[in-house]
């Protein structure tokens, strides 16, 4: 069982630019990569194996760096997307590493939905590839259409080889725990919104994953998996009895109607998680069952914080 770790959670933007083809103010290169081709693929001088470049039907041939191996003439070329830019290999018709020192590229790539396109140059990195280092972090998960232009290398006419790329640049593990916390919302433990607590804490139990609003709810997590591991707080519906006049009279009105509570006969009692909440009438209940985080945030904005009822 792993250990729980906190995750700040950062929410990445758009890329914004101000006129087609060359943009005023395009994301900037940048003389260094956060990931090296080295460093992702320790073998990356082999020779790319039969296999490997044969395509499967249905699927992208991988190249030995994981990106897209593709035919173009009597060369292949494999196309490498990360948040640290654009790579480029080069292969002959065996699968041997073609020398590209003396090559050089274009990279035109445009957001999948928008129609401006971002100019690169693709220039020896010294390490075997073509590269265009330019911070592609806040686009990730987003689909991109490439379109490659390579010139200068022995044996390939002036003209060069021309190549069409449609991939998806890779999110990181604190984007893809972002995405997550934003659509789970609430925790299934206290029923407090991920978020209200400080940096949400992610539980892991065996193969799966659960936010939680702090390091307090996670042992209820690995105690009861089972209960908790859908993400979704369990919601549990009675009649307020006297033991929750003290909630009662700090709650005052209804979350869905505002109307005082008590005004249309004894209040419902919602259990969000651990979390109370009281409406005036059952004809409410179905709107909190629906959207549990909107009125737990209602309450929230009104300073209304009740107590975890175990």
């Amino acid at each position: 069982m792993k250990r729980p770790v906190i995750l700040s959670v950062l929410l990445g933007g758009l890329l914004v630019s101000t006129s087609p083809a060359q943009q005023a103010n395009p994301p900037q290169q940048t003389h260094t990569q956060q990931q090296t081709a080295d460093q992702r693929h320790a073998g990356h001088m082999h020779a790319v194996s039969q296999q490997a470049s044969r395509s499967v039907a249905g699927q992208v041939a991988a190249g030995p760096h994981g990106g897209s191996l593709k035919q173009a003439g009597t060369l292949q070329l494999e196309t490498v997307v990360s948040q640290a830019g654009i790579e480029l290999y080069v292969y002959d018709s065996t699968g041997q590493p073609y020398s590209v020192q003396s090559g050089r590229g274009a990279a035109s790539l445009r957001i999948v939905g928008d129609a401006k396109r971002y100019r690169y140059d693709l220039l020896p990195d010294g390490k075997g590839g073509l590269t265009a280092s330019v911070n592609l972090s806040k686009i990730a998960g987003r689909q991109v259409e490439i379109n490659l232009q390579l010139v200068g290398l022995p044996g390939l006419a002036r003209s060069g080889v021309q190549l069409k790329e449609v991939a998806t640049v890779p999110a990181s593990e604190m984007q893809l725990a972002a995405a997550a916390i934003a659509r789970q919302k609430i925790c299934p433990v206290s029923g407090k919104l991920l978020g209200s607590m400080g940096d949400p804490v992610a539980v892991d139990v065996t193969d799966d994953r659960v936010f939680v609003c702090c390091a307090g709810c996670v042992d209820a997590v690995k105690a009861s998996p089972e209960k908790y591991l859908t993400g979704t707080p369990g919601i549990l519906v009675s009649s307020a009895t006297k033991e929750d006049a003290a909630l009662i009279a700090a709650q005052k009105t209804c979350p869905v109607m505002d109307e005082p509570l008590g005004s249309m006969g004894n209040p419902v009692k919602v259990m969000v998680g651990d979390k109370p909440i009281f409406l005036c009438c059952k004809g409410c209940v179905r709107r909190v069952q629906a959207e549990p985080e909107k009125y737990l945030a209602i309450l929230a904005s009104q300073g209304i914080d009740a107590p975890v009822l175990k």
